[in-house]
């Protein structure tokens, strides 16, 4: 659907009260079109409207219409670096983002070089352990029982077969 009527819509589930399904129209167009400044706009004032600030906070981040609350809520739910540029789903080819927010977005980016990425991203991840046992040998051990019950089974029903 093109995005002059999805925005129409919008504005008539926002006329009905209908916040949820407005956002999830809107977060259709932006992952259509991460760079489309006007949605994310759109996307902060709705959220702002419900009181989520950290969401509007994520949408409002690279304009200039961003609120200091917004701002702090969305940092302190998200105190990585790494993390927040992931959300915020920049890409290097946005154009007509204001200066006071592309100087908060180039500061981002010099903090998230800084810090570096979290040690779960860079580390090899183990296998995962539960209870001691290593979640893969578990599956491993489960499904060949499985598999020998059914082969137990089969013969049963083949025997039975025979004999009557």
């Amino acid at each position: 659907m093109p995005k002059p009527e999805v925005l129409a819509r919008v504005k008539s589930d926002l006329a009905l009260g209908h916040t949820h399904l407005a956002i999830r129209r809107l977060r259709t167009l932006i992952t259509a079109d991460p760079d489309d400044l006007e949605v994310r706009a759109l996307l902060a004032i709705v959220y702002r409207q419900t009181g989520n600030l950290v969401e509007a906070g994520r949408w409002a981040y690279l304009s200039d219409e961003v609120r200091p609350a917004e701002l702090a809520a969305f940092e302190r739910a998200h105190p990585s670096p790494w993390m927040r540029l992931r959300l915020l789903r920049v890409s290097g080819r946005m154009v007509g983002v204001p200066v006071a927010a592309r100087h908060r977005l180039d500061a981002l980016v010099a903090e998230a070089e800084r810090v570096g990425p979290p040690p779960i991203w860079t580390e090899p991840s183990a296998p995962r352990r539960r209870h001691g046992v290593a979640v893969p040998c578990l599956f491993v051990v489960v499904t060949l029982g499985a598999f020998g019950a059914l082969v137990a089974l089969g013969g049963y029903e083949v025997l039975h077969w025979l004999l009557h």
